[in-house]
């Protein structure tokens, strides 16, 4: 059910990022029946519901672009800055259904860079129900090692 899509570099997310896009930034809904929003990653710690546990953190290490288009999936642009350099993480794109909430899949993965920088792009068929998602990324060999969004409506 799930689909991935994987591309290491700062240069290819940002050209799919543009391509998806366009030239003149976040489109609006009634423009092209597609919606886009930008969050940046940041090291809050969130339950599988998106509620925060312990303190909230501001600290941007990178951001998503979450972009619905308009055939009825989601596609998640993550980068990722100043991360544990040569480090995979998992990405999981968390949609948030009433009664039914399933974090532990995992939608595909990224590789930091040398400088801890690097980028993917996931996407996946939009759940019955779901009008909010949210973004996870943990170190594959460290799950204590986070960065994620807050919630974004889509």
């Amino acid at each position: 059910m799930k689909k991935q899509t994987i591309r290491r570099g700062l240069v290819p997310a940002v050209a799919a990022a543009a391509l998806v896009l366009g030239a003149t930034g976040l489109p609006s809904a009634g423009a092209t029946g597609m919606q886009a929003h930008k969050a940046p990653l940041t090291q809050t710690n969130r339950a599988c519901d998106a509620s925060v546990i312990g303190d909230t953190r501001t600290e941007a290490f990178g951001f998503v672009n979450l972009i619905r288009p308009a055939s009825g999936k989601l596609v998640a642009v993550v980068v990722l800055k100043g991360a544990t350099p040569n480090t995979t993480y998992d990405i999981r794109l968390i949609q948030l259904v009433p009664g039914d909430t399933d974090c532990r899949t995992v939608d595909g993965t990224l590789t930091t860079d040398a400088d801890g920088n690097g980028s993917a792009t996931v996407q996946e068929k939009i759940l019955p129900g779901a009008t909010k998602a949210w973004i996870d990324l943990n170190n594959h060999a460290d799950y204590t090692q986070f960065y994620d969004t807050a919630v974004l409506s889509f």
